[in-house]
């Protein structure tokens, strides 16, 4: 084939690899596509408004305990929980004897080992691993007395 013949079998040919490079990120995007959005956007709202919730209160232990905690909230132990029922305000009893022990007299000092808060769904209780307090809340339960005992016993 001389230099037209193969300029001509390229030109042919570029509008089928063109195609085929349409349809592959088409297919790739639809993959993708659909898995960012197999959540709902009320489930995403949801989750927005129990993450601000958590974060407000996070903001007041911080104040109370003069300590800076970060806080997250372990969305996969939550899949099963009841959209009916708030999961920040079923983990806010563990925040709460957070801030009691940190009312007590070597309270403050103690409770700085504490940096960070996990909310979870899964009914775990409450557990402290390095400065991580984890609290595996129920649907309708507040977990104070459990993690209190917990941070008397092990802070």
């Amino acid at each position: 084939m001389g230099k037209q013949g193969w300029g001509m079998a390229l030109s042919n040919s570029m509008p089928k690899v063109w195609a085929a490079c349409a349809v592959a990120a088409g297919v790739f995007g639809a993959l993708l596509f659909g898995a960012a959005s197999a959540q709902s956007l009320k489930e995403l709202r949801g989750r927005d408004a129990e993450e601000a919730a958590l974060d407000r209160e996070v903001a007041y232990t911080q104040s109370v305990c003069g300590s800076d905690i970060d806080a997250t909230i372990d969305w996969r132990s939550a899949a099963d929980w009841p959209d009916d029922v708030s999961l920040t305000l079923s983990c806010d009893g563990a925040l709460g004897a957070l801030e009691a022990y940190c009312r007590t007299v070597h309270g403050q000092s103690h409770a700085q080992k504490i940096t960070h808060f996990v909310c979870a769904g899964d009914g775990g209780g409450a557990s402290l691993s390095g400065g991580t307090l984890r609290y595996g809340a129920t649907p309708g339960g507040n977990g104070f007395v459990d993690t209190k005992a917990l941070i008397d016993s092990a802070l």
